[in-house]
């Protein structure tokens, strides 16, 4: 178990990205407030819908995230050499990219949030945990400020963006932000830094979603970027970020044949025929990765 932490540790250390603030935050508001991204609705609102309600926008608050970061602070954290504050570094700064302008206190904060979310059997308090911690979901600026720079160190008040004009910067006037064009956003290098964080690492040692797409497919003849299979269609809808939790986008990532014959065997413990089926399937992997993965 001790080595399998400090390997997770390991690996989460060295994708840190380097934009941590000298400034740390005391409370959930002082963290969120320097990434408010409600505004961007005002000119993206369909944009910001589907991003608001795509799992990225979910990213603290789904269950299945909540009940593992709860096992890991539990069973992990707690019961090993880390700490509370090591979601500082591990998780949190994918799961919530703000939390690397927390204070240590601010971090325990919201390890306990998280497990009050979980586990409290009181469900105000369980409500309103949910309700603090749903602020730290990755909002617009997660991407297209904290993590859209590609050398990892992004400028304050910056929007990172490809397609987008910078001799007319669009954000500067009312919002005070500057404009910086990039392709990075475009390439699949963007979505490793938070689908990966092994740097070289093979997928025998770091089994991430990334390693599993440079190994599966791309040696394999394979040529799109993530962006071009979970972002497809016009700029609204490429932000629901399509997955596997979505039935018509996993349709397209898997081939299924089914042969159904029915037959019979000897039921050996009655000593009788019973009637059976036999199952002959056929699955081909049409996704850019192993399925299933995440």
């Amino acid at each position: 178990m001790k080595k399998v932490f400090l390997l997770i540790l390991f690996a989460a250390v060295i994708s840190i990205p380097l934009y941590a603030s000298a400034e740390q935050a005391n409370t959930i508001d002082e963290l969120v407030a320097p990434y408010d991204s409600s505004k961007c609705a005002d000119c993206h609102e369909d944009i910001y819908k589907n991003a608001h309600e795509s799992w990225h926008g979910k990213s603290i608050v789904d269950p299945r995230v909540l009940r593992t970061f709860r096992t890991f602070i539990l069973s992990g954290l707690d019961k090993s050499q880390g700490k509370r504050r090591d979601l500082k570094d591990i998780c949190l700064p994918c799961h919530a990219p703000m939390i690397q302008n927390a204070s240590d206190a601010l971090v325990n904060q919201v390890a306990e949030l998280i497990v009050t979310a979980v586990d409290d059997i009181d469900t105000t308090k369980k409500a309103y945990a949910i309700k603090e911690l749903s602020k730290l979901n990755i909002n617009c600026l997660g991407c297209h400020n904290q993590k859209g720079s590609p050398d990892g160190n992004p400028a304050a008040k910056t929007i990172y963006a490809p397609g987008i004009s910078t001799d007319e910067p669009p954000h500067k006037e009312e919002f005070g932000y500057e404009t910086v064009k990039t392709d990075f956003l475009k390439k699949s290098e963007f979505c490793a830094t938070c689908h990966h964080g092994c740097g070289d690492l093979p997928s025998s040692v770091c089994p991430t979603i990334y390693s599993s797409y440079k190994e599966k497919y791309l040696t394999h003849g394979g040529d799109k970027t993530c962006q071009q299979c979970h972002m497809q269609g016009n700029d609204a809808e490429s932000h629901k970020f399509p997955g596997i939790y979505d039935v018509d986008f996993t349709k397209n990532a898997i081939d299924i044949k089914l042969d159904v014959t029915p037959s019979n065997v000897v039921h050996h413990l009655e000593n009788k025929i019973v009637p059976a089926i036999v199952y002959n399937i056929q699955l081909t992997n049409t996704s850019g990765h192993g399925m299933p993965h995440g």
